[in-house]
C-alpha cells in the first residue's frame, strides 16, 4: 500500500480484453485501503459500477436523498452517472475504517445487481460481506494485476455474484422472459382490490423485487408501487362518486386495513379527502 492524503490505498487498473467484453460482465479496477481519520470522497460521478466492502470500521454513504452508515460486513454499490459520496464516520486509530472495491462493467452488470437486491433507490446491502467474500475480491484483485486470468475473472464475477444472492434468487433466464412484465401488470389489475404488495407481484413475476421495480418503471414510467396505487386510487374516486357505500366500505373494499390508511392515500393521491371528494361531487352535481 501506498499512503496518500487521506488513506493507504493499492489500485489496480484493469484493461479488459476483447474475449471479456463479449461476456456479460467485466472488471475495470480494483482496490482496497486502511483509511485516515479524514478520509472523505466525492461528490463525484463515475463512468461504470462500483462494489464495496466494508471489511472494518464505519462509512457514510450519500447517494440519495438520506445519508446511511455502514459497518464491517455491509457493502454499497455507486452507479454510473450519479453522484454519490462517502466518508469515514465513528472512527478509532486502533479500528480504521477499511474498504475493498471492485468497479465493473457490461450488459449484465445491472440485472446481475438488481437480483441481489441493490438498485439506485435501494444501493446497499447488511452483513452480507463474508469471509469468503473477502477471499474473492482479494484473489480477482491478484488476478487483475497478473493481467493474463481473463477466464478466472470472468468465472470470479459471477461467483460473487452468487455469494451475495438471496437463496430464492431467480435465475437470469427468467427475467428474459419477453412476457413476465404484461403479466405483472395483468396481475395487478386483476387483484389490486385485494391487499397485494408489489413483492407479491414480483414472486408472481418470479423475478427479485429490485429487478422487477427496475424493469417495470422502465417500460411503464412509474414504479410499480405507484402503479398499484394508482389503481386502488382511481377506483377509489369512482367508488366514492358513486356514493352507495360508506367511506370505510370503500377502504376495505379496496385491501385497506383501515380508515386511516385510506384516507391518507385518498388524500395523497388526489389531494383532497374521500368526504371532501364526495361533497364536492354531490355539489357539482346540484348545480349542474
Amino acid at each position: 500500500m501506498k499512503e496518500y492524503g487521506h488513506e493507504y490505498a493499492a489500485f489496480c487498473y484493469y484493461a479488459p480484453s476483447a474475449f471479456e467484453k463479449r461476456g456479460g460482465v467485466w472488471p475495470i479496477r480494483s482496490g482496497h485501503n486502511i483509511a485516515k481519520a479524514n478520509y472523505s470522497v466525492g461528490p463525484r460521478m463515475i463512468e461504470c459500477y462500483s462494489l464495496h466492502v466494508v471489511l472494518n470500521g464505519s462509512v457514510e454513504l450519500q447517494a440519495g436523498e438520506e445519508p446511511v452508515t455502514l459497518r464491517r460486513g455491509d457493502l454499497f454499490c455507486l452507479f454510473p452517472d450519479r453522484l454519490h459520496s462517502y466518508r469515514a464516520v465513528e472512527y478509532a486509530t486502533d479500528s480504521p475504517l477499511r474498504l475493498h472495491w471492485l468497479a465493473f462493467d457490461g450488459p449484465q452488470a445491472a440485472e446481475l445487481l438488481a437480483r441481489i437486491g441493490i438498485s439506485v433507490a435501494s444501493p446497499y446491502l447488511r452483513g452480507k460481506a463474508t469471509g469468503e467474500l473477502a477471499e474473492l475480491l482479494s484473489g480477482q484483485f491478484a488476478w487483475m494485476l497478473e493481467g493474463n486470468r481473463p477466464v478466472e475473472l470472468q468465472l470470479s464475477l459471477y461467483r460473487l455474484f452468487s455469494l451475495l444472492a438471496p437463496p430464492d434468487a431467480p435465475g437470469l433466464v427468467v427475467a428474459a422472459d419477453p412476457g413476465w412484465l404484461e403479466r405483472s401488470e395483468a396481475y395487478m389489475k386483476n387483484h389490486y382490490m385485494e391487499p397485494i404488495t408489489v413483492a407479491d407481484v414480483a414472486r408472481h413475476a418470479g423475478v427479485h423485487r429490485s429487478h422487477f421495480y427496475l424493469a417495470f418503471q422502465r417500460r411503464y414510467g412509474v414504479s410499480p408501487k405507484r402503479y398499484l396505487i394508482q389503481l386502488r386510487m382511481e377506483k377509489a374516486a369512482e367508488l366514492v362518486r358513486h356514493g352507495t357505500l360508506t367511506v370505510t366500505e370503500i377502504a376495505l373494499s379496496l385491501g385497506y386495513a383501515d380508515l386511516y390508511g385510506f384516507s391518507r392515500a385518498f388524500g395523497q393521491f388526489h389531494g383532497i379527502a374521500p368526504t371532501a371528494y364526495r361533497q364536492g361531487e354531490r355539489s357539482n352535481s346540484e348545480s349542474g
